[in-house]
C-alpha cells in the first residue's frame, strides 16, 4: 500500500435539491517518487479527485487511506492536520492572501507550519530567486501578472515542503518557457515526494510523468504506469536515504504547531493592511461604543430624576447636588481650601461646618418654638423679611415659610425675645431672634400635595457656630483621663467634664474623692493626662492638679455655690478646653450647580487631596430605584443585543476578505483554534483603536475642546468604572463575534468554505 490509497471513494454535490456525481468509486494508490498527472475533459472530476487527496474535500462514499490509515471519520481539524503535515498545494486559481506581499505570502505557509522566523527568511529568499521574483519580493501580491501570482503559489508550495505535492494547472498562467522550468522543477522534486499535477496540457508533462491517469465522467478510465511495488518505500531506501527521512521527520514533531507570537503578528499585520476595512470596522465599533454608552447614560440619567426625591437617614439635611467633602490626610480645612472650593467651576454654595449642617435643634420658650436645621449666618443670602441681621453672638436668624403656622399669626412679636436652644446631643444656650425671612410655599396646580423648595433654618453668628461646633466635638468624643497610672472616663457637659474661670490655664480642679489615688492621700500637685478621641482627630492634654473640692471649698475654688447640682464635676479652664476641643471645621459640604456635574466635581475634589461623598448616591428613596431597573434594564438589555446582532452582520460583510483569508489558511493547513486567535487579534484591536477614539472625544469635551451636550453627558455620568466596563463590553462583543465568524468558516470543509467565501 502506497502512502495515499482509494478504495471505491465517491464524492457527490448538492444543489437545491440535486445530486451531481463528483467522482465515482474511485481505486488508486499513489506513492512517493511518482511524478502523476490526471488529465481529462472539464467536468471529468480532475479537480475534485485532487481535492479529495488533498483533504480540501470531503467524501461520501469509501475510503481513503492515508500510510494505511483510515480518514473516513476524519474531523475538520484532523484534515487540517493532515494538510498541514502532508500537502503543499498549487492552486489554479492561486488562492494567493491579495493584501501580502510575494514575500509575505510565501511564508505564510511555513508560518501556519510552525518555522521560526530566521529559518523562514532564509528559505523563503532563496525560493523567491528560484522562481525568479527577487525583484518583486515586498510587491503585494494584487499588483501582480497571472503569470507571476502562479510563480508565487508555486513557491509557496515549495516553501511547505511536505511529502506530497498537488498542483492543479500548474502552468496555466505561464508563458512556455517558464512553463518548461516549472516542469523541469517539479520532476526534480518528485525524486522523493509524491507530485501530483491535474493539466489540461498533457504535452508539457508527457516526458516527465511516470504515471498518467485519465479521467471521464467522475470515473478512472486509464491509468498507465502504475506499478505494484512502490517506487519509493522505507524497504528500499538507501541507509542515508532512511536515516534522512527519519529526520525529517521529527524535525517536523518540532515544527508542528503556529506560534503564539506569529499568531499576534498576523493579527496585527491583518488589522492595518486594508485601510478601507479598518475604517468601516472601527465606524461600527465607534457605532456601538455610541450606542452602549448613551443607553447607559439614559438609564441613569433616569435613576437620577428619582433620586431627587431621596433622603439619607445620616445626613438629615440631604440635598441632591450635596457633596461631603474631607481632607485626605484627615487635617482641619484652611481658609486656602474653603477659598479653593468655592471657586471651583460648577460651585452653588459651600457650607463650611458642615458638621453642624445636619443638626436639627430647637428653639423654645414659653410662648413658642420653631424646629430647624443649623446655619452658618455667612451663608444667608436673603435679606430679613422682618427684624435684621445679628448684632451681637447670641442672635439669630430664622427662615420659613409665611403659611401663618410657623410663625404664628404675628411673627414680629418674637423679634428681641430670648429662647432657649436644644441641641441632640443636650447641650442648651440662650439665643434672641434678631431677624425672620417668610418665604412663599406654592401648591402644584391640581394637586393636593404642597411643593416646598426649601426647608426652615436657624441662622447663627461665626461665634455661636464655633462653640456649638467644640460642644459637638465634645459630645461626639470619647475622653479619658489618665490618673496616677488609672484611666478614668469623662463625659463633657454637664455632670461631667466642664469649663470654670477660676481654674488657671493648665490646671485641673477634681473632686475630693480623687484623692485616695495617690499614696499621700491627696492629689494637689500631680499630673494627670487628659485625651479626647474622636472621628476626625485625637488631642491630649497633661495638666496640673490644682486640688481638689469638698462641701467647704467648693464655692471658694469654682465660685459656684450649690455643690448638689455640680457633684462629681471635673473643672478646667475654658482655654484648655477649647484646646482640647475646638480644632477647627474638619467637614464641608460643597453644592453643584446641576446633578449632572456631581461625579465631574467629584473627581476634582478627588484629584485635589480631598475625600468626596455624593449623597445622593446613599439614600432612601420612596420609590426606589430597583422600580426604574425593572423599567430600564430590559429595555437596555434589548437595545443592547439589537445593536450588538446589528453590528455582527455588518462587521460579517465587511470581514468578507478575511473569509477568503481564513479560507485559504485552511487550504495550508491552520487550525481553527490559531485562525480563532488571529481573528480575535484583529477585532480586538479595532475595538481597543475605536474605545480610544471615544474617549478622546469624551476626554475633549470635559477639557472644553470640543463643546457638545451628548458628549456632556458622558462626561457627567460615565465614572471610572463605567468606562472600564465598557471596555470589557466591548472586548467581549468582539472576542464573541470573532468565535462566530470562525464557526461559519470552519463549519464546512476547507473547499466548501473557500467556494462560500469567493
Amino acid at each position: 500500500m502506497g502512502i495515499i490509497r482509494l478504495k471505491n471513494v465517491s464524492k457527490f454535490y448538492y444543489s437545491k435539491g440535486i445530486i451531481a456525481s463528483g467522482i465515482s468509486k474511485v481505486n488508486l494508490d499513489l506513492d512517493l517518487g511518482e511524478f502523476v498527472v490526471i488529465t481529462g475533459e472539464s467536468g471529468s472530476g480532475k479537480s475534485t479527485l485532487l481535492n479529495v487527496i488533498s483533504g480540501l474535500d470531503t467524501y461520501e462514499e469509501g475510503e481513503m487511506y492515508i500510510e494505511g490509515q483510515e480518514t473516513s471519520h476524519y474531523t475538520a481539524t484532523d484534515f487540517e492536520n493532515y494538510r498541514q503535515k502532508y500537502i503543499s498545494c498549487i492552486f489554479q486559481s492561486f488562492n494567493l492572501v491579495s493584501s501580502y506581499t510575494v514575500y509575505q505570502n510565501i511564508a505564510l505557509a511555513m508560518q501556519i507550519d510552525g518555522y521560526d522566523a530566521a529559518e523562514i527568511k532564509k528559505k523563503v529568499l532563496d525560493i523567491i530567486e528560484k522562481v525568479g521574483l527577487s525583484e518583486y519580493k515586498n510587491r503585494k501580491v494584487s499588483k501582480l501578472s497571472g503569470g507571476q501570482k502562479q510563480r508565487v503559489a508555486i513557491a509557496r508550495a515549495l516553501a511547505k515542503d511536505t511529502r506530497i505535492l498537488v498542483a492543479d494547472e500548474p502552468t496555466g498562467n505561464l508563458d512556455s518557457d517558464s512553463a518548461e522550468g516549472i516542469v523541469e522543477l517539479l520532476t526534480k522534486i518528485s525524486a522523493d515526494k509524491l507530485v501530483i499535477v491535474v493539466t489540461h496540457n498533457y504535452e508539457q508533462f508527457k516526458d516527465h510523468a511516470t504515471r498518467v491517469i485519465k479521467m471521464h465522467d467522475g470515473k478512472i478510465v486509464e491509468d498507465s504506469g502504475a506499478s505494484d511495488t512502490p517506487l519509493i518505500s522505507n524497504a528500499v531506501l538507501p541507509l542515508g536515504n532512511r536515516a534522512a527521512r527519519t529526520e525529517e521527520q521529527k524535525t517536523k514533531k518540532k515544527r508542528n504547531s503556529i506560534g503564539y507570537g506569529t499568531q499576534l503578528r498576523l493579527g496585527i499585520r491583518n488589522t492595518f493592511n486594508l485601510p478601507a476595512k479598518l475604517l468601516l470596522l472601527l465606524l461600527v465599533f465607534i457605532f456601538v461604543t455610541s450606542a452602549v454608552s448613551a443607553q447607559y447614560v439614559t438609564v441613569k440619567k433616569q435613576g437620577d430624576t428619582v433620586s431627587e426625591q431621596g433622603r439619607n437617614n445620616y445626613f438629615e439635611n440631604y440635598n441632591p447636588k450635596r457633596i461631603v467633602v474631607e481632607k485626605a490626610d484627615g487635617s482641619a480645612f484652611t481658609r486656602a481650601d474653603y477659598k479653593a472650593l468655592e471657586n471651583a467651576e460648577h460651585v452653588e454654595k459651600l457650607i463650611k461646618e458642615d458638621i453642624i449642617y445636619d443638626t436639627s435643634i430647637y428653639i423654645e420658650n414659653n410662648e413658642f418654638s420653631f424646629y430647624g436645621y443649623m446655619m452658618d449666618l455667612a451663608s444667608l443670602t436673603e435679606e430679613p423679611t422682618l427684624g435684621g441681621l445679628p448684632e451681637k453672638d447670641d442672635e439669630v436668624v430664622l427662615t420659613g415659610y409665611d403659611d401663618g403656622w410657623s410663625f404664628g399669626d404675628e411673627p414680629k412679636k418674637l423679634i428681641g425675645k430670648t429662647y432657649k436652644v436644644s441641641l441632640n446631643d443636650g447641650t442648651e444656650k440662650k439665643v434672641k431672634i434678631a431677624g425672620i425671612v417668610l418665604r412663599d410655599y406654592a401648591e402644584d396646580e391640581g394637586s393636593d400635595m404642597i411643593t416646598t423648595t426649601l426647608e426652615s433654618d436657624i441662622y447663627f453668628t461665626d461665634k455661636m457656630i464655633e462653640e456649638m461646633r467644640r460642644d459637638m466635638y465634645a459630645s461626639g468624643s470619647t475622653t479619658t483621663m489618665l490618673i496616677n497610672s488609672h484611666e478614668v472616663r469623662l463625659t463633657p457637659g454637664e455632670g461631667g467634664l466642664v469649663t470654670n474661670e477660676n481654674v488657671p490655664e493648665g490646671y485641673i480642679l477634681l473632686p475630693t474623692d480623687y484623692d485616695p489615688e495617690f499614696k499621700e492621700g491627696y492629689a494637689a500637685g500631680k499630673e494627670v493626662k487628659l485625651t479626647a478621641k474622636n472621628l476626625y482627630y485625637e488631642q491630649s492634654l497633661d495638666l496640673m492638679i490644682m486640688g481638689t473640692y469638698g462641701q467647704k471649698t467648693f464655692e471658694k475654688k469654682t465660685g459656684l455655690k450649690n455643690i448638689a447640682e455640680h457633684n462629681g464635676e471635673v473643672f478646667m479652664n475654658p482655654t484648655d478646653y477649647r484646646r482640647l476641643y475646638e480644632k477647627g471645621s474638619f467637614q464641608a459640604s460643597v453644592f453643584v450647580d446641576n446633578t449632572k456635574n456631581l461625579e465631574g466635581m467629584k473627581d476634582m475634589l478627588e484629584r485635589g487631596g480631598y475625600r468626596a461623598l455624593i449623597l445622593k448616591d446613599h439614600i432612601y428613596n420612596f420609590m426606589d430605584e430597583d422600580i426604574v431597573r425593572i423599567i430600564q434594564l430590559p429595555l437596555a438589555v434589548v437595545v443592547c443585543l439589537a445593536v450588538f446582532f446589528i453590528a455582527y452582520f455588518v462587521i460579517r460583510l465587511i470581514l468578507k476578505s478575511r473569509g477568503v483569508y481564513f479560507a485559504t489558511a485552511r487550504m495550508l493547513g491552520m487550525g481553527k483554534s490559531p485562525a480563532s486567535r488571529i481573528m480575535r487579534v484583529e477585532l480586538v484591536i479595532v475595538a481597543i483603536i475605536s474605545y480610544a477614539l471615544f474617549f478622546a472625544f469624551v476626554y475633549m469635551s470635559r477639557m472644553g475642546i470640543i463643546n457638545n451636550e451628548k458628549l456632556m453627558d458622558y462626561v457627567t455620568y460615565l465614572t471610572v468604572r463605567d468606562y472600564v466596563i465598557l471596555a470589557v463590553i466591548l472586548m467581549v462583543m468582539a472576542i464573541l463575534i470573532s468565535g462566530r465568524f470562525m464557526r461559519t468558516i470552519f463549519r464546512s470543509s476547507a473547499m466548501g468554505a473557500f467556494r462560500e467565501e469567493v
